[in-house]
């Protein structure tokens, strides 16, 4: 129903396929499209208005676009007034970025910002997002300014517009557990978990997800600051690939007294472990989840039984618990549950839903209110939307969304001279996730070879060809990571853009081809840092390429 999608850092036909056929029929039935992205993705191409910003700037482009909707009288008062929080000072922030300086800042010109503004006025208008705006240290502040033009204009919870996400009434999800006093740690272990006290948000008693921060933690295991870390469980992840900093956190692994991975087969990460634990693939596991979407509750039927001594996550975490437990560690206290079923009727709880019933249709539905504000309000300080945040402003934070300048941009001239492109990272392939089936035939038959796209004209200008291996390099890391060219003319001169997560199982080493066809060998994992969840930038670097001779490229050669 929507009349207007703004996709923002998202390339759906590869991320996301049913989403993809969702906007294709929008498109069909008359909606307006809207991308802004770096890349001409299939989206882009489809697109009524597409914006090409430089890496790292949309949150300018954002805050422009709230900028003439306010002044154009665009916006949604009545909205605002009942439901927002900070609208005066929202308006001063962006009154810093009107068009004219949005499209100096990003490169996008002044007509189409406001072009695009008008277009998402008009809605019903729904904005779909992806990581391509939020791998950056200022990611948080770039989604908020989208999220306040959804506020703004009243597209939340209406028929077309974005849909708050809601679940069964009773119904528990993981998050939820994780805040449950009856789970939880003593406050004064929870407040040593390491980031607490650098981003409240993310880490520690108050963090959304309570995590230990990735980077602080590789930075304790090899210094021994704020405490040592000397053990490791990795489960379901290969981080010795998918963290930035390939050598460095390979270092903190090989550095640990105990190291244990649960995997479905070898990876970098578990060529490091002490101990290996076979796990079951999603083929080999029954599961009930929450599709928003719908709106319903679905069930995925295992397909066939575990082999061999494979198990699950959830039977491994049970088993090392009860072990726990007979050494006199109350374990048990925190995972009461001895199957997956008994723990995800505990999460259904009293919402209703019949298991059996559910097991034998697939799925559920269940009542769905738009637009109940009256009834849910917002789990905020002022039970808003807070477009001026609260909790941001008692940390000492920005509490509006702004623009920052992106790393690129605040290199010294030196490293710029030797840096001269710019590395996008996180281009999506449908043949992979992340590190994941690059030991599948079928995927590396479709996709073998770890590509970086290119402009003709910047493959001209540095002697490049199609199908060249070249060396990557940031000036911010020691390693570099080898990528055979592809050229096109869907990203601008000057963008270098690749994917994540290659390695080669088929390797004999045990990096397993990490340190050579691996982005994240080349990029850095330290500050700066976004402040509010402590993520690095990963996209938007400063680099340079270089040609390597086929026969000295870590895959050997290929015929053009």
């Amino acid at each position: 129903q929507t009349g207007c999608a703004l996709i923002v850092g998202r390339n759906p036909s590869a991320a996301d396929p049913v989403q993809w056929r969702a906007l294709k029929h929008a498109k069909q039935r008359g909606a307006t499209i809207v991308v802004i992205d770096p890349a001409r993705t299939p989206a882009a191409k489809m697109a009524d208005l597409w914006l090409q910003p430089r890496p790292g700037t949309d949150s300018a482009i954002a805050l422009a676009m709230i900028h003439v909707i306010i002044t154009e009288d665009l916006h949604d008062l009545a909205f605002i007034q009942r439901w927002c929080h900070g609208f005066k000072d929202l308006t001063q922030r962006a009154a810093q970025y009107p068009p004219d300086v949005a499209a100096r800042l990003s490169g996008v010109s002044q007509d189409d910002i406001v072009h695009a503004a008008r277009l998402y006025a008009q809605g019903p208008s729904v904005f779909v997002s992806g990581h391509g705006i939020d791998a950056f240290s200022a990611g948080v502040q770039t989604f908020r300014a989208f999220h306040a033009l959804i506020a703004i204009t009243g597209n939340l919870d209406r028929p077309g517009s974005n849909r708050r996400v809601k679940k069964p009434t009773d119904w528990r999800n993981y998050i939820e557990l994780l805040h449950d006093p009856e789970f939880r740690l003593p406050r004064e272990i929870e407040n040593q978990t390491i980031g607490a006290d650098l981003f409240p948000l993310w880490s520690g008693p108050e963090g959304w997800q309570t995590a230990s921060h990735n980077p602080s933690v590789i930075k304790a295991i090899l210094t021994g600051e704020p405490y040592p870390v000397r053990a490791m469980y990795v489960s379901g992840v290969n981080i010795a690939v998918t963290y930035p900093d390939t050598r460095r956190t390979m270092e903190a692994l090989a550095a640990l007294d105990f190291l244990a991975v649960t995997t479905n087969m070898m990876t970098p990460t578990a060529e490091l472990a002490d101990i290996v634990l076979p796990k079951t693939t999603g083929l080999e596991e029954e599961e009930v989840s929450l599709d928003p979407g719908a709106p319903c509750v679905s069930f995925t039927r295992a397909v066939l039984a575990p082999r061999g001594s494979a198990r699950s996550d959830f039977d491994i975490a049970t088993a090392l618990a009860d072990r726990l437990q007979a050494r006199g560690i109350p374990a048990r206290k925190f995972l009461p549950w001895r199957t997956k079923r008994e723990f995800t009727t505990f999460l259904m709880g009293n919402s209703g839903i019949d298991f059996d019933a559910l097991e034998r249709t697939g799925f559920a539905k269940f009542d769905y209110a738009m637009g109940d504000f009256e009834t849910t309000g917002f789990k905020t300080p002022t039970g808003k939307i807070e477009l001026f945040s609260e909790r941001l402003h008692a940390l000492g934070l920005d509490p509006l969304p702004d623009y920052v300048e992106p790393r690129s941009k605040r290199q010294s001239a030196k490293v710029l001279s030797n840096y001269p492109l710019i590395l996008l990272t996180g281009a999506r392939e449908k043949t992979y996730h992340h590190s994941r089936y690059r030991e599948q035939a079928w995927a590396r038959k479709i996709s073998p070879y770890p590509r970086v796209e290119m402009n003709s004209e910047t493959a001209a200008s540095n002697g490049l060809e199609r199908d060249d291996w070249v060396k990557i390099e940031t000036p911010d890391a020691d390693g570099s990571c080898e990528l055979m060219v592809t050229l096109t003319e869907d990203v601008a001169p000057g963008i270098l853009r690749t994917g994540m997560g290659w390695w080669l199982p088929e390797a004999a080493e045990p990096a397993r081809g990490a340190f050579t066809v691996n982005v994240n060998a080349t990029m850095s994992y330290g500050e700066p840092w976004d402040p509010v969840t402590g993520s690095a930038d990963t996209r938007g670097l400063s680099c340079r390429v270089t040609k390597i001779a086929p026969e000295n490229a870590a895959m050997g050669t290929v015929s053009k």
